[in-house]
């Protein structure tokens, strides 16, 4: 799975050995670990939808400590993340637990900000291994784990869309020619370019992704109200198209 957006570094606890594995760009985990689900959760901020529940599974052999860190996120065009620590946005029952070997935790959410946000706002929800205190006069590695779902909280009304700005070609992390696309949400809730079906041609050749093939290679496509981003697409280009164009389908949301 392809990370679409980068989170800051905080998100790391620097005492301990951290191996982070990001629920929302990262679909790689051990035999016996936590997970978390959903990876993504859109809610509204008054209403039926303004709460919903994070579900923490643990299937190792011994009891799970587990907190949630609540902070709010912006993005850049490029998907570079800033984030600063959430208010009292949020009610979040129980805050902490213990989560027993092979047992299932659910954490319940509600949103009690502002009912009437003007537009869409984003959180990360950093569902984090607490790490044991280790007994007197002993030392060692521990090695905890952090998941991550974003939250979506959109206003009682308005609308999303995805416009687009512009198509390109750009490389991915291998050096190998992928098609981009620059996307623009004048809405003011979010949009995801993984709710989008794209067609793609140049040259004689042409591609579509829909949005289950979207979903199972991106990260969240999170387009925040008003903002542009730029997605590296993975879809491999055929050596003689020197240049893309683009059509995006996208059911507006209200």
């Amino acid at each position: 799975m392809i990370c679409d957006f980068k989170l800051p570094q905080y998100f790391a606890h620097s005492a301990v050995l951290l191996l982070t594995s990001f629920a929302i760009c990262v679909n790689v985990l051990p035999a016996k670990a936590m997970s978390v689900q959903p990876i993504v959760l859109d809610m509204r901020s008054s209403g039926g939808g303004n709460g919903s529940q994070l579900t923490v599974i643990n299937d190792a052999a011994k009891p799970l400590p587990v907190e949630i860190v609540v902070s709010r996120i912006e993005l850049n065009e490029n998907g570079e993340t800033t984030a600063q620590p959430a208010g009292d946005e949020f009610l979040i029952f129980p805050p902490q637990a213990m989560v027993a070997a092979g047992a299932t935790q659910n954490f319940r959410i509600q949103w009690v900000g502002d009912p009437q946000i003007k537009q869409s706002q984003s959180y990360v929800f950093s569902v984090n291994q607490v790490p044991v205190k280790m007994p007197a006069g002993k030392s060692g590695v521990q090695v905890v784990f952090n998941f991550a779902t974003v939250v979506n909280v959109a206003p009682p009304s308005g609308q999303s869309a995805i416009n687009l700005v512009s198509t390109g070609l750009g490389k991915d992390d291998k050096g190998k020619p992928r098609p981009t696309v620059t996307v623009k949400n004048p809405g003011n809730i979010h949009a995801k370019l993984t709710d989008a079906t794209i067609k793609l041609s140049g040259n004689s050749w042409t591609e579509t992704l829909r949005p289950e093939q979207l979903r199972q290679v991106m990260g969240v496509g999170l387009i925040q109200p008003g903002k542009t981003r730029k997605f590296l697409l993975p879809v491999d280009v055929p050596t003689n198209v020197t240049q893309v164009t683009a059509s995006i389908d996208y059911k507006h949301v209200k």
